[in-house]
C-alpha cells in the first residue's frame, strides 16, 4: 500500500499485508467489488461504558464473576471508541481510496444516553497514532495530528494536505479509527469513496453485525446515571483486585468527583 504525499505508517497503527495466490480472484471485477472488508473489530478496552437495561443492578454480578464482561450486556462506549478496520484490494487495477466520510443516521445525534455507567480506566498503555473523528461535530471528518504539532489536528483526506490510500490487488491494510462524542448519542456508518480503473465507486462500512456504529457522550453530571460500577484501584484505600468491583449511585459517585477524592469503597460493596 502507498499513500500520496505522506508515508502511511505516519498515521496508521497497525499494518497487515497479505499476498494471496494470483489465481484467487478473477482478472476483472466490477468497481463496486474492488474492495473487500476483511475485518471490523471493536478494540476499546478501557474507558467508560454505558449499560442499557441494567434492571436492579444485575450487571454487578457479571463484573464480579471475573469473566470478560463487554459482551454480556447491551453496552455502548461513552466518550470514545476505537475500531480496527482491515480492507483488501480485489481488483487487478490499483484501488485508490479518496475519502472515508461518517454519515449520521437521521442526520444528527440525540441526547446522551443514561443508564448504568461502568468506569474502567486504563492503568497505562502504548501510544498510538489513530485516525480521529469527533462524530458529533457539525461536519465530522477523519483527521490526524498535524506534523510538528502534538495538539493540532488536520483533515486526512481533504484540505491542503489531502492524502489518498492505495491498495494493490490482494493487498490488505489494517488501521485504527478513533471516534469521540462530546455532546450526544450518535449512530453512524462510514462511506468509503474510491477510484479504480478510471471509475469512481463507494462502499458503506458497518459494524460486523450490519448495524451502525454507535457512541454516546458522557452525561454532564454523573449524578444522572442510575448506578456507577468502578474497579478497586479507584478506591480511597490501597490494593487492587481485578475481580473486585464496587457499585454506587450516580449521585454518590458524582459527589466524590467534585471534591477530587477517592471513592470510599467500603460503603459500596
Amino acid at each position: 500500500m502507498a499513500v500520496a504525499s505522506m508515508t502511511f505508517q505516519d498515521v496508521l497503527t497497525n499494518t497487515a499485508k497479505t499476498v494471496l495466490a494470483l489465481d484467487s480472484l478473477p482478472d476483472r471485477l466490477s468497481p463496486q467489488n474492488a474492495i473487500e472488508v476483511v475485518e471490523v473489530r471493536d478494540v476499546t478496552e478501557t474507558g467508560n461504558f454505558l449499560v442499557r437495561d441494567d434492571a436492579n443492578g444485575r450487571f454487578a454480578r457479571v463484573l464480579t464473576s471475573g469473566q470478560p464482561w463487554a459482551q454480556k450486556a447491551d453496552i455502548v462506549e461513552v466518550g470514545q471508541a476505537e475500531w480496527m478496520v482491515t480492507l483488501r484490494g480485489r481488483a487487478t487495477q490499483q484501488v485508490r481510496i479518496t475519502d472515508i466520510v461518517p454519515e449520521l443516521e437521521g442526520g444528527s445525534c440525540s441526547s446522551p444516553l443514561s443508564g448504568s455507567l461502568v468506569h474502567a480506566p486504563g492503568q497505562g498503555g502504548a501510544d498510538v497514532i489513530p485516525l480521529d473523528v469527533t462524530i458529533d461535530a457539525p461536519v465530522p471528518r477523519l483527521t490526524v495530528y498535524a506534523e510538528g504539532d502534538s495538539k493540532g489536528q488536520e483533515p486526512y483526506f481533504t484540505g491542503a494536505k489531502a492524502r489518498n490510500i492505495t491498495l494493490d490487488r490482494n493487498e490488505s491494510e489494517a488501521f485504527l479509527i478513533r471516534a469521540q462524542a462530546n455532546l450526544g448519542y450518535c449512530r453512524w456508518r462510514y462511506r468509503i469513496h474510491y477510484q479504480v480503473d478510471g471509475t469512481t465507486a463507494e462502499l458503506v462500512l458497518n459494524r460486523p453485525d450490519g448495524k451502525p456504529f454507535e457512541l454516546t457522550a458522557e452525561l454532564p453530571d454523573a449524578g444522572g446515571y442510575t448506578s456507577v460500577y468502578f474497579p478497586s484501584f479507584l478506591c480511597a484505600r490501597g490494593g487492587y483486585d481485578p475481580r473486585e468491583w464496587f457499585t454506587s449511585t450516580g449521585k454518590e459517585y458524582a459527589s466524590t468527583q467534585h471534591v477530587g477524592v477517592g471513592v470510599p469503597c467500603s460503603q459500596h460493596r
